[in-house]
């Protein structure tokens, strides 16, 4: 079964996208910010990260240069799934490591095909 860390912090964000992929068949943990997403990285590794950008604390674009510059979690891809998607946020979504973006609102099945992807490149 496939491991996805999805890191937000909204509430009823979380659920929803949780639900679908379990029932999707996918493993889903949960951090609601940047601090928490490293802890739950130092008790398993993910096939995939979802993370938001904007959050308290950490924001989602500091949480990846960080993941991608540690030797142990930067061939984990992470799909940045955010509400910002101007042109200029994806771009700083990719320099800072990000292997693929996903603007909200999206529908949950393109949200699969996309974690696919990310994961089968891997």
């Amino acid at each position: 079964m496939k491991k996805v860390l999805l890191v937000d912090d909204d509430e009823d964000f979380i659920e929803t996208v949780k639900f679908y992929l379990i029932h999707s068949g996918y493993l889903v943990s949960v951090a609601k910010n940047g601090e928490e997403a490293f802890d739950k990285l130092k008790i398993g590794k993910p096939d995939i990260i979802l993370l938001d950008v904007m959050m308290p604390g950490i924001e989602g674009t500091e949480v990846c240069k960080k993941l991608k510059a540690d030797s142990d979690l930067s061939s984990i891809p992470i799909m940045m799934v955010t509400a910002k998607g101007q042109r200029e946020d994806i771009e700083n979504a990719i320099k800072a490591g990000a292997n693929g973006y996903i603007p909200k609102p999206f529908s949950l099945p393109r949200l699969v095909e996309r974690i696919e992807e990310l994961i089968s490149r891997t």
